[in-house]
């Protein structure tokens, strides 16, 4: 009776009466009026309508920032993600996005953040390796039929990768190799999972690195060298499908592909069906054509022989030679079914795998 008469006297407020209470709270608290906050920038955005927002990083914590319309033609000059600044403004209650948000008035005291300093080094060690050399990186497969995914198992990501892929070519299968791709340890663990799926027994074809968009802080596990080193040193073609076309990664320039979403990594690591089997009657209408013409040449060097010996060899002669040369020839012939065998064995079965299993679904 006690909790139900409490329930009665309780005031509810409403989700929109609450943010404006705390609006109100936070505007007549002259504690959050005229903040001077020092961190690290990130993540800057200019909106269509000339607002500009941005991240205040610091060690432990993030503040977001709003650059009004009027402000943003001289205030975001310097405004660069990896700076470091003190930021002056009010901290006010954002009732639409529901959280605090600072409203800057001035921007003092811009600089490159120690960070940003050590990032710039590690890239610029990063090129006289190799790690960006376009002549370096390794192409991906005309017929891969085992994908690894490695990403996070919670998400669309892998859903949107392996439709994709299903659609293209029902023969290809996946294995996921799951690990975060966010936080602390994210990059040793996607590391991990990269070597794993290279020194797997069941070896795949392509690993495609992948995770969905996000802040530009939440993309720093992309930029760690230990991630790199991995993706680097991967004896297998690495395809990174990190963020949105807008975000930009070391994994990106390091992998030997670049994808902007999940989606379009599993479009260019698997062509289309009608593709495949298009190649592989080429390679095989190719190979037949060589062996043709490689007998039809033969034949002509053996007449050719016989025509310059015949004025000078009797004809007892020309008989024996005639039938040691018919000899050769089936030598010859034998000898290129051997190594023209394997190359059709392997040809046959794939378009044999395309046609007979395109009703069969991936792993």
């Amino acid at each position: 009776h006690a909790q139900r008469a409490c329930h009665k006297t309780m005031k509810i407020y409403s989700v929109s009466e609450c943010g404006r209470l705390l609006a109100g709270r936070m505007k007549k608290d002259y504690i959050f009026n005229h903040v001077a906050v020092r961190g690290t920038i990130s993540s800057v955005h200019s909106h269509f309508s000339g607002v500009t927002y941005f991240t205040l990083l610091g060690e432990e914590s993030r503040l977001f920032c709003v650059i009004g319309r009027m402000g943003s033609a001289f205030l975001t000059r310097n405004l660069e993600s990896g700076m470091e600044a003190t930021v002056v403004g009010d901290i006010r209650y954002n009732a639409f996005s529901g959280w605090p948000s600072l409203f800057v008035e001035r921007i003092l005291d811009v600089r490159k953040s120690s960070r940003l300093e050590e990032k710039e080094d590690m890239v610029r060690e990063l090129e006289r390796a190799g790690y960006f050399d376009p002549f370096r990186k390794k192409p991906l497969p005309p017929f891969p039929f085992h994908i690894a995914i490695v990403s996070s198992e919670s998400g669309v990501v892998v859903h949107d990768i392996v439709k994709t892929g299903r659609m293209r070519n029902p023969c290809v299968r996946y294995t996921l190799y799951s690990t975060s791709v966010q936080g602390a340890g994210a990059a040793a663990d996607m590391a991990a999972k990269i070597s794993e799926a290279a020194g797997a027994s069941d070896r795949p074809d392509v690993i495609i690195l992948a995770r969905g968009g996000g802040a530009e802080d939440d993309l720093s596990p992309f930029n760690e060298r230990v991630l790199l080193d991995a993706i680097h040193f991967c004896p297998l073609p690495v395809i990174s499908a990190v963020g949105h076309e807008t975000d930009t990664t070391l994994a990106d320039l390091t992998a030997d592909r670049r994808a902007s979403t999940p989606t379009q990594a599993a479009e260019i690591a698997i062509p289309e069906r009608k593709a495949w089997i298009s190649l592989l009657s080429g390679a095989l209408g190719e190979l037949d054509e060589g062996r043709k013409s490689r007998f039809r040449k033969e034949k002509q060097e053996i007449a050719e022989i016989l025509i310059s010996m015949k004025e000078n060899t009797s004809k007892e002669r020309l008989t024996h030679l005639r039938q040691e040369i018919k000899g050769h020839v089936l030598v010859l012939g034998r000898g290129m079914e051997r190594q023209l065998k394997s190359r059709y064995r392997e040809v046959l079965e794939n378009l044999i795998c395309l046609k007979e299993r395109s009703g069969g679904h991936g792993r």
